[in-house]
């Protein structure tokens, strides 16, 4: 399990992270913002994104699960990071079914409602 003060440090870190991604797309940079994103996930999930992406199947939750000890937590990282690489990416479909699938897992797991993720899951479908 994660302890208390791990997952606050994560939260401030993405936190700034977003802030960096949110002005790079306004300075219509979505490359570098791109690349802000891949990062987080390397540096706090131990994750290539890109290669999850390209990777994902039916299994994949579990193997993270599995191979990578994610709790809820970490699936909460996940599923900011894909949300906004796919914001960064509107064409590619295949990163909107896993960000999708992502979230649906997420509303069965996560014991808190998250009116945000329900307001995302009617956007993205």
């Amino acid at each position: 399990m994660i302890k208390k003060d791990y997952i606050q440090r994560y939260l401030d870190e993405l936190s700034k992270v977003l802030a960096v991604v949110l002005k790079l797309k306004q300075n219509n940079e979505p490359k570098k913002a791109d690349l802000q994103i891949d990062e987080f996930g390397e540096n706090f999930l131990s994750l290539n994104l890109n290669q999850l992406i390209e990777k994902y199947n039916d299994s994949s939750i579990e193997e993270l699960i599995k191979n990578h000890n994610f709790e809820i937590t970490h699936f909460k990282l996940l599923e900011e990071l894909l949300y906004h690489k796919y914001l960064l990416n509107l064409n590619n479909q295949n990163l909107k079914r896993i960000t999708l699938e992502l979230m649906n897992y997420l509303t069965i797991i996560d014991k808190d409602f998250s009116f945000n993720r329900i307001t995302r899951i009617n956007q993205l479908t």
